[in-house]
């Protein structure tokens, strides 16, 4: 029993793999999964895409719940223009209410296109595809220009 549940995890998780995601928190799961198995090579992922220091990646590690939170917050800090120190206040006072209310109260505007961004998980931290939601994106781009071709 124990073998075939095993399996039939194993095939769910394969079968997952480069499907966009629905939704942020689906997003942060999958960025916590690419995390896991080299910490150390994603923290300096994240110091390379957001410019900042390893100490900076250190202090949002230590205050998020997990490494995808800690991407999500410098991604937020970018698209808001806020200091880190700004972000991770608003991150601790607001955190219940989602990451919309924190977005609207570091001036995303609701509506714009880093705010639906962050609603649907289409952040793309990575551009290299480790974690990030660019299958949705690629497939149109794909379908865009064989139409183009046709």
């Amino acid at each position: 029993m124990f073998i075939r549940t095993l399996k039939l995890a194993l095939c769910l998780m394969l079968m997952s793999v480069g499907i966009a995601h629905a939704d942020l928190n689906a997003y942060i799961r999958d960025l916590n999964i690419s995390a896991q198995g080299d910490i150390g090579g994603y923290k300096a992922k994240l110091e390379g895409r957001f410019g900042t220091s390893n100490s900076q990646v250190e202090v949002v590690f230590r205050s998020v719940d997990g490494p995808g939170e800690a991407a999500i917050v410098l991604w937020l800090g970018e698209q808001a223009r806020q200091p880190l120190d700004m972000v991770l206040n608003v991150y601790r006072s607001q955190k219940s209410q989602g990451w919309g209310a924190m977005a609207k109260s570091l001036g995303i505007k609701p509506g714009s296109p880093a705010f639906h961004a962050l609603k649907s998980g289409n952040i793309q931290v990575f551009s290299d595809g480790g974690g990030a939601s660019s299958t949705k994106a690629k497939s149109k781009n794909k379908k865009s220009k064989k139409n183009k071709n046709s």
